[in-house]
């Protein structure tokens, strides 16, 4: 039991029990209970059934809403303060749970008591009402402000994840273009080398990216001639990918129809700038060999000069000038020929081989390329391996920055 008189002072500071008699007060008190909580247990539970009134004796206690991560604290009770005053007059379960903040010293008076004293006086339950519904605002709107700040949150959380869902669906577009554009690259390299009487070739192409612009071909023109192919468009990625294709399509098209290199260089030129501005410039090395003879007739648009290794290991630098393809309205090439001897080895490389550079700086070079292939095997395809090789040393750790391919021609004997 609570002590009778303590109990009548703390009852007379509940502020919707003013204007009870003494004798009320009294009641009160005589019906009344002491109890301990201990900090964190819990004094009554959300939708537990119970009518009875605390009002705190000594320590603190939080009313909340909810369990886990989504509890809501409500309003913490302190010294004369009370609580489980609504479910008095609603008659109906807990609407939130009452849990000891502190070591807490409460008086529990009977729900029923309360409420049979009450309706002995008029004006004090009016103020009652008044005071409960005042309490109900309260509650409403820190569960609304609660439920705004929730909303807020999930709103912004929803718009991150359709941020993030459009994100993966744009990535795997994009993914699903440049695995069509590599498809397509890898379907205009050749698979394998038309077989020419008295010649051996390879070729090896590696982009900076998934895709590239850097391409090459061996292409049959009739029963006694064959094309060399090698180019680069400028820059890389899907765009240049496309845009060698291009380019390809065109020179084996006109090269069909032209045994003259100027020709067919001067023609795809013309195409190019009738299909796209000219801002990817493509230079390009396009020769053609008549197999009765061993003759190459070839331009050179603007692209690296090719090398030529003799069987005594000695290399020079095919002569030819010309501007690249697509780069202004005018382009000009020279045409020149030369003629292929039994041992040599016709190297055609992108600027991207003796362009690749090392943690330093230093590119690999004209000399580093020539260092290489006077070492290098005979055999074309040992010949790329081992070039290819050279290079990768010379760059190190440094990732492959821009695309790079070889084209390799032999003559037997």
């Amino acid at each position: 039991m609570a002590d009778t008189q303590a109990t009548t002072t703390l009852l007379k500071t509940v502020p919707f029990l003013r204007g009870l008699s003494g004798a009320a007060y009294a009641s009160l008190a005589r019906r009344a209970r002491e109890r301990h909580f201990k900090a964190g247990k819990p004094i009554f539970r959300e939708g537990a059934q119970g009518t009875t009134l605390y009002i705190i004796k000594h320590g603190e206690v939080d009313i909340v809403k909810g369990q886990g991560k989504d509890e809501v604290r409500l309003v913490t009770r302190r010294v004369g303060e009370f609580f489980g005053e609504m479910s008095i007059i609603e008659g109906m379960r807990r609407s939130a749970t009452a849990r000891a903040r502190t070591d807490a010293a409460l008086i529990e008076v009977p729900g029923e008591v309360v409420l049979r004293t009450l309706l002995k006086h008029p004006t004090v339950l009016l103020e009652t009402a008044r005071h409960l519904s005042s309490n109900l605002r309260q509650s409403d709107t820190t569960m609304i402000q609660r439920l705004k700040k929730k909303n807020a949150e999930l709103r912004r959380a929803y718009k991150a994840l359709q941020a993030a869902q459009e994100e993966i669906i744009e990535k795997k577009r994009l993914e699903r273009e440049l695995e069509l554009a590599r498809e397509l690259q890898d379907s205009l390299l050749p698979r394998e080398m038309p077989p020419v009487e008295d010649f051996a070739f390879a070729g090896q192409s590696r982009p900076a990216e998934i895709v590239g612009g850097d391409f090459y071909d061996v292409l049959p023109i009739g029963p006694n001639f064959f094309g060399l192919l090698i180019a680069s468009v400028t820059g890389k990625g899907m765009f240049a990918a496309i845009f060698m294709a291009l380019t390809r399509a065109l020179v084996v098209s006109e090269g069909q129809r032209q045994l003259q290199p100027k020709i067919v260089a001067t023609h795809v030129h013309r195409l190019l700038l009738q299909l796209a501005k000219p801002t990817m410039p493509v230079s390009l090395f396009y020769g053609i060999v008549d197999t009765r003879d061993r003759t190459m007739t070839y331009v050179n648009a603007g692209h690296s000069a090719p090398l030529l290794r003799h069987p005594d290991g000695t290399i020079e630098a095919l002569p030819g000038e010309g501007t690249q393809l697509a780069a202004s309205l005018r382009m000009e090439v020279e045409e020149r020929s030369i003629l292929l001897k039994p041992g040599q080895t016709l190297v055609l490389y992108t600027s991207g081989v003796i362009d690749t550079t090392n943690a330093a700086g230093q590119p690999f070079g004209g000399d580093g390329l020539k260092a290489a292939l006077e070492t290098a095997p005979a055999e074309p395809a040992a010949l790329i391996d081992h070039t290819f090789a050279a290079m990768d040393e010379h760059r190190g750790q440094d990732g492959q920055r821009i695309d790079q391919a070889l084209l390799v021609a032999r003559v037997k004997g």
